[in-house]
């Protein structure tokens, strides 16, 4: 088609053999006339034709500001990289029988002259060779010539008009004859070459007349001919996905025998088929206004053996595969089968060349090689219930978009505890770690913050089946944050992170003391309150601290204006969410436009926000502040209007599910905290307990009585006041749990609040063992001598890769006690080369197996030291145990002294008990004095109680504290 255009630039003549029949038929008695004014400012209806490597779609709207008449125009900006670089606009037309007097008009405005006007014509008996379509033609009209003013611009189908056009279309094609009969119109184009690094177009009142209506049969003899060669439902431009002519932030889950209408009204626009041929699942999909992605087939060979793209193609997939818009190739993908995947990629692009869908795939390693490979790389972490903080996660996310530059890149959001945990529970009859709601709040948040273009929510069971602790608030936190992602959807899609920046939310006033009021000789009362205030005092300043790195805000900028992201990333919010939340948040927006109003937007409510000039750029401040926000920067009033319009729309629901979220997570922390209070242990659940879930039975109170009046927005804050409350009680009930261990991943149960009532139960039974503590059953962990730590087991790997080396020695220059560490190390051969992406342990060592008896408790102590900064991997160093395996295992990654180590594990049954340390990455990291021991509990005595049991009266009441000094130290 370029071709096509250049040559109608240079206007070359060719013979009049076209003839007009019927012109004046009884159908023109019936004409009538087909006129755009592009006032709907909920969408853009142009389509953008141009060369990906030589220009950029980069503002594309509707613009109410400068239209020619009306309410709006539709607005584009093209960059171009190339001067010359071909431009194209199209718009579809009624389709129309081209007559003589057929006349598109479009009033234009640009900074280009030489824009022109045109309309695509189709001839409906006529194969193009070239393309195996049906033929086209292209019939240019006016030239603009006033630039920056607004030009009408008209294109008449004429005798001439349409013989020149049929004569380029014999010269390219070499047929001698063309079948013209019952040509017709259906889209107008504006062409031009780009002259500056910046093309803009204005287009307005677009009006095509007499409109002469082919036969049906016409048209669908056209349609037969297209299908063969139809356009992609679905086109990837490189960090970006348009469905159907739209920007599209796919929203993506597994499918598990769900109800298909729960699926879609929980938000999903894309889900997992479970096989690509199961098109009747395709077409029920399809029903639902829903889309699939696919894992596609594999050649193989007769002993079951996959066959590479040189030895075997596929079939080409059919018309009924259309629904799919993805191909998916796995997930957590092996870096080391990069090769396998670009074999795949090319079987799959050969029998797929009629829709060309986008191949995606999820990987652990080489992702710059695979995004040479495949249009979607996907990175996803799984860090919930792990010594990984979220802004460790967001943080890891943005790395690999460095190792893609450019590229599309996704993830799978954690919506349930890793296969790891999950199996050691099950194996100890443990019920389920429950992922809480806001955990999957902030991961999300945290992928958008990062740059992702499409979150997938990783599931193993049902989404709709609700019976399982914590499956309700999954399923509604899921939609809930799903219509906030279709809100913003189309800066998601197309706009690019620019930057992180601070913000800070009003802190309470430090209690004021002075030194001589802490020297003064004063009364006891007097010097009890003053040491209480000093100790509050220096909390506020830690937590002041720590919210100063927590706090971050993305900066999204697109062409619908400019996307803010707050998001506080909360240390300990992998294990159990604080209240994240205060009054007077402020953000300083480097560069900021002033002039530009900003917005908070909502499910239930857009409201208007101040802001100010400071120096730095634009200061925004947030009246309260809970966990995240989304801020919106725009001059474009008609987009705010139509952002109103929207959440007026979905209003009823957010509400609604808001306080189903809030009802359901209640109910689960009333029967945590009764549970705490039954087991006698913890003084949170007796003391603050009872009255912190009064104010949130207040709140849910609150939010049901707004929700029923229909003050949507009123319940919604409601129920979020009474999740922070809820929130407030678990941090505090797990900060008791863990103030005397040296890490939350000390004990196997608080590594979340649902499991917390397990470790007050393991506390106790610590409490029973003291008469049966066995002495350390790894007497080489003090790693003074290389032949007993061989004679006695330990096994010892190396996997260093190419460049790289990696030992592990007894190391005397520094230890914690005796005369030699144990080091694990790894170092580049070349410094001017060092590997920035490494997959697996480079260096793994294991200590003997040591026999532990089903019921026992397992405590491990050490002392661990990272001497180098490890990099390459963001596992850095591990250090695991086989009871709870990698869901257990704690993490190294930053330069640090020595530090203590403590690991208490529950025996699930009879077997072998080994420790693994691994070091993934570049550095060093010195570990000794390893100590296993293991407690034996006594058998609980019980009494009787009107047939219960329950426990002896000297084990109940505030005992909990005591037993945690039992845990040797």
């Amino acid at each position: 088609m370029p071709r096509t255009l250049n040559k109608l630039f240079q206007s070359h003549i060719c013979p009049l053999v076209f003839l007009f029949s019927g012109l004046f038929s009884e159908s023109v008695l019936r004409a009538e006339t087909f006129h755009e004014h592009f006032d709907d400012t909920s969408r853009v209806s142009w389509q953008v034709r141009i060369d990906p490597n030589q220009a950029q779609k980069k503002w594309h709207v509707r613009n109410t500001t400068v239209m020619h008449a009306g309410a709006a125009c539709e607005h584009l900006q093209v960059a171009t990289g190339n001067l010359g670089s071909l431009i194209e606009l199209s718009h579809p037309l009624p389709s129309s029988r081209i007559i003589n007097e057929l006349t598109v008009s479009l009033w234009l405005k640009s900074n280009r002259r030489g824009t022109r006007v045109g309309l695509e014509a189709v001839l409906p008996h006529q194969i193009d060779p070239e393309t195996g379509a049906v033929a086209r033609i292209y019939l240019i009209g006016d030239t603009y010539s006033e630039e920056g003013k607004w030009q009408q611009l008209k294109c008449t189908t004429t005798e001439a008009l349409v013989n020149q056009s049929l004569g380029l279309l014999r010269g390219r094609s070499k047929l001698r004859q063309l079948d013209t009969r019952e040509m017709y119109v259906e889209r107008v184009l504006v062409v031009t070459r780009s002259s500056s690094d910046q093309v803009e177009f204005l287009m307005d009142d677009l009006k095509l007349t007499p409109i002469v209506r082919p036969n049906d049969s016409v048209m669908q003899t056209a349609a037969a001919l297209s299908k063969q060669n139809a356009k992609p439902i679905v086109e990837f431009l490189l960090d970006r996905v348009q469905l159907e002519g739209r920007p599209l932030f796919p929203r993506m889950s597994r499918y598990h025998g769900e109800n298909l209408e729960s699926l879609k009204q929980a938000g999903l626009n894309v889900i997992e088929a479970p096989q690509f041929d199961d098109y009747q699942f395709l077409s029920d999909l399809r029903s639902q206004g829903l889309w699939a992605m696919a894992t596609p087939p594999r050649p193989q060979a007769q002993d079951g053996s996959f066959l590479p793209s040189r030895d075997a193609t596929l079939i080409p997939f059919d018309e009924q595969t259309a629904p799919i818009i993805f191909w998916y190739l796995g997930t957590q993908i092996p870096g080391s089968k990069w090769t396998e995947i670009r074999s795949r990629v090319g079987q799959i692009q050969s029998a797929d060349q009629q829709f060309k869908r986008p191949i995606m795939a999820d990987v652990l390693g080489k992702e710059r090689q695979i995004a040479r490979e495949v249009s979607m790389i996907g990175s996803s972490p799984r860090i919930l219930n792990s010594d990984i903080s979220l802004l460790e996660y967001r943080d890891t996310l943005i790395e690999k978009t460095r190792f893609a530059p450019g590229r599309f890149l996704w993830t799978w959001v954690q919506t349930e505890p890793t296969f790891a945990n999950a199996r050691w529970r099950d194996s100890s009859n443990r019920i389920p770690i429950v992922i809480e709601p806001e955990q999957i709040r902030l991961q999300v948040y945290a992928t958008l913050s990062a740059g992702c273009r499409a979150v997938g929510y990783w599931t193993t069971n049902r989404l709709d089946d609700t019976s399982a602790p914590g499956a309700l608030e999954r399923k509604l936190v899921i939609e809930q944050l799903n219509r906030e992602i279709d809100l913003i959807e189309p800066w998601l899609a197309t706009g690019s992170v620019v930057s992180h920046v601070p913000f800070r939310l009003k802190q309470k006033e430090t209690p004021r003391i002075t030194q001589l009021g802490v020297d003064f000789k004063r009364s006891s009362s007097d010097r009890l309150q003053i040491n209480e205030q000093l100790s509050e005092r220096e909390m506020q300043l830690q937590r002041e601290k720590a919210a100063a790195a927590e706090m971050q805000a993305a900066v999204i900028r697109s062409e619908y204006g400019t996307l803010i992201l707050p998001v506080w990333y909360r240390n300990g919010g992998q294990f159990v969410p604080d209240q994240m939340a205060g009054n007077d948040a402020t953000i300083v927006i480097p560069g900021g436009n002033v002039s530009a109003s900003v917005w908070e937007l909502s499910t239930t409510k857009i409201k208007n926000l101040d802001r100010k000039r400071v120096n730095g750029g634009v200061e925004i401040s947030i009246p309260k502040f809970d966990m995240t926000s989304i801020i919106i920067m725009t001059s474009d009033q008609g987009l705010i209007e139509n952002l109103r319009k929207k959440v007026a729309m979905i209003s009823p629901q957010a509400a609604e599910t808001s306080v189903k979220l809030s009802r359901a997570k209640l109910e689960r922390c009333q029967k945590t905290n009764a549970e705490l209070l039954e087991l006698g242990v913890s003084q949170v659940a007796r003391m603050d307990g009872p009255a912190i879930l009064e104010q949130a039975r207040k709140g849910l109170s609150q939010a049901e009585s707004a929700l029923s009046s229909q003050d949507y927005h009123g319940a919604r804050n409601a129920a979020r006041d009474c999740r922070q409350m809820l929130r407030i009680l678990q941090r505090i009930q797990w900060r008791e749990a863990t103030r005397t261990l040296s890490s939350s991943m000390t004990s196997p149960y608080t590594v979340s609040y649902s499991t917390l009532p397990d470790h007050w139960r393991m506390i106790e039974q610590i409490g029973r063992s003291a008469k049966h503590i066995e002495p350390n059953m790894l007497r080489s962990g003090d790693c003074e001598d290389i032949d007993t730590m061989v004679v006695e087991g330990w096994t010892h790997g190396q996997n260093a890769i190419e460049g790289t080396q990696a030992i592990a020695e007894l190391y005397p220059r520094d230890r914690q006690s005796g005369d030699f560490s144990l080091r694990l190390l790894a170092v580049p051969l070349n410094r001017n080369e060092i590997p920035n992406n490494i997959e697996g342990p480079l260096v793994q060592l294991t200590t003997p197996p040591l026999a532990v008896r089903s019921g026992q408790i397992v405590h491990v102590t050490g002392w661990v030291k990272v001497s180098t900064s490890i990099t390459g991997n963001p596992l850095g160093a591990t250090l695991q145990d086989s009871i709870m395996g990698p869901g257990g295992a704690l993490h190294w990654n930053e330069k640090s002294e020595w530090q203590k180590i403590d690991l208490i594990r529950e025996v699930p049954q009879s077997e072998n008990f080994i420790l693994t340390m691994s070091l993934n990455g570049l550095g060093a990291i010195l570990f000794d004095d390893l100590r296993v021991m293991t407690y034996t509990p006594e058998p609980r005595l019980y009494q009787q109680t009107q047939g219960l049991e329950s426990l002896p009266a000297t084990t109940t009441g505030s005992s909990g504290v005591e037993l945690l000094n039992k845990i040797p130290k």
